[in-house]
């Protein structure tokens, strides 16, 4: 298939058809590699639910640094005084 390339700003672009796209099952990422003179495009296969818990499991600094404030509220909180209650 011929093709032509275009001007998109400072860089080049082609156009790839859908059908391309769909038989070499190619979404929203490539691994673009240039070897021996020639352009190679390969599709980015990613596993299922990839990434889904990093940030539960690393916690953003912001976060730490808030519960470790709100455990430190709850600590200088004065206990309660139940001498007022009637039991």
């Amino acid at each position: 298939m011929l093709t032509s390339i275009r001007q998109i700003g400072n860089s080049r672009g082609l156009l790839i058809p859908a059908a391309f796209l769909a038989s070499c099952q190619i979404e929203d990422q490539v691994d673009m590699q240039l070897q021996d003179g020639q352009i190679v495009i390969k599709p980015v296969r990613r596993k299922l639910r990839d990434a889904w818990f990093v940030e539960a499991l690393a916690p953003s600094k912001a976060f730490v640094a808030q519960e470790k404030e709100e455990a430190q509220s709850w600590s200088d909180a004065p206990l309660a005084d139940d001498s007022e209650w009637v039991w």
